[in-house]
């Protein structure tokens, strides 16, 4: 292609995104409409189903870095808002992905939002007044820092990125995102709420997540944030809030909650500590930390097994509850669902379900007994983990490690 066809079709491009933006701020939009918030019961499930216009934002400005990840999902709406990027923008785009996702090894719209959830802002311009506001932000940090998450992750990626934050926000701002969301996105959020308030009474994730862990969660109310630019996550915040996409079917956005509702699945004291640290040296976990495509997440050993033990309970009970399907619809079995997900990588989740599985929904007493308990049968033993994976008769071919599936 030569430049000038690429610059004339860059022009074609940006006018349209303009006009498209224009014509889209010009019609009548309310100035602040009621978010339509949904709330069902379901025994001891507080259902909260509510749209977020502050979380959307952070998730439209990281499809803004251009990531495949993330754009495939998106490429319209990729286009539409890439084209106004100046470079001003451009330069801070790549600065956040530099510092945070290269460097900090971090899944950039989940940890914005998981960040942010602690100010609890609902709109870009309270977002815009936490980034500019150095008493704001200082009550961001200090809040944050107050959470496990904050403890581990630590907030200097954050202070690195405020300006480039600061500059993103500005240019949302700019091209009139807040009137668009209303205008264009809402209405279908709304829609997506009002369909899943309709199939949500029959689920109760927390009574089903108590029963396996083994204690009360003490769970108020579950906030489901649906959202426009979610995809492909489910992503749990700060507090019982997790956020979904509108598109998800309603058993997927349920699993979600499944999920996200049991981090962190464990006390990690004592001994369990031990336990798991000496697990986590074991050098097959140690492979699947380094070699699995990072744009999964999970590049620290201590982050992978949480996940990893949270996710035995969630696959467990959501196969038993239905809820794992394929993408038309048919029902997975665990073992189906671990060999595609993520390219295989949760290999301790699988031995984990299984034993969940063989023990059966009478098992009592607390998930870090349960957990104890498969160290002293020798079950869970460090360097024993890919035996223990290669002996069960479900295991499966690891992607993640470039293990290729038997012909």
């Amino acid at each position: 292609m030569t430049l000038e066809s690429h610059s004339f079709r860059r022009a074609v491009a940006l006018f349209a995104a303009l006009m498209w933006t224009a014509c889209a701020g010009s019609r009548p939009v309310p100035a602040a409409p009621e978010p339509a918030v949904h709330r069902v019961d379901s025994g001891r499930t507080h259902w909260v189903l509510r749209p977020s216009e502050a979380y959307d934002a952070l998730c439209l400005l990281n499809l803004l870095r251009g990531d495949a990840f993330y754009t495939r999902f998106y490429p319209g709406e990729f286009q539409r808002f890439s084209v106004l990027l100046g470079a001003p923008e451009q330069a801070a785009l790549a600065h956040l992905t530099g510092r945070m996702a290269k460097q900090g090894g971090k899944m950039v719209g989940p940890f914005l939002t998981l960040v942010f959830s602690v100010t609890g802002a609902t709109t870009l311009d309270e977002l815009e007044t936490t980034v500019a506001d150095d008493a704001a932000w200082g009550r961001m940090r200090a809040d944050f820092l107050a959470t496990s998450y904050g403890r581990e992750d630590g907030f200097a990626e954050m202070e690195d990125v405020r300006r480039d934050l600061g500059v993103l926000l500005a240019f949302l701002k700019r091209v009139e995102f807040p009137r668009i969301w209303r205008a264009e996105y809402l209405p279908q959020v709304a829609q997506a709420i009002a369909g899943l308030a309709e199939k949500a009474a029959p689920y109760d994730v927390v009574g089903w997540d108590e029963a396996v862990l083994g204690r009360d969660l003490q769970v108020a109310a579950l906030s489901a944030h649906v959202l426009k630019f979610a995809k492909p996550h489910g992503i749990r915040v700060t507090g019982w809030n997790f956020l979904t996409d509108a598109t998800y079917p309603a058993d997927v956005t349920v699993k979600t909650a499944v999920h996200e509702l049991l981090h962190p699945p464990f006390a990690r004291e004592g001994v369990l500590e031990a336990k798991l640290s000496a697990l986590e040296a074991d050098p097959y976990f140690q492979r699947l930390v380094r070699e699995h495509d990072p744009a999964f997440g999970y590049t620290t050993a201590r982050g992978l097994t949480e996940e990893d033990c949270a996710e035995a309970i969630d696959v467990y009970v959501s196969e038993r509850e239905g809820l794992l399907r394929d993408r038309e619809g048919r029902p997975l079995t665990g073992a189906e669902f671990f060999r595609d997900h993520d390219d295989g990588l949760h290999v301790l989740a699988f031995v984990l379900y299984e034993e969940l599985k063989r023990a059966g929904p009478s098992r009592g007493g607390t998930y870090e007994a349960f957990l104890l308990g498969l160290f002293e049968r020798g079950v869970l033993e460090p360097g024993g983990l890919e035996r223990r994976f290669r002996a069960s008769p479900g295991h499966y071919p690891v992607k993640a490690l470039g293990e290729a599936a038997a012909p």
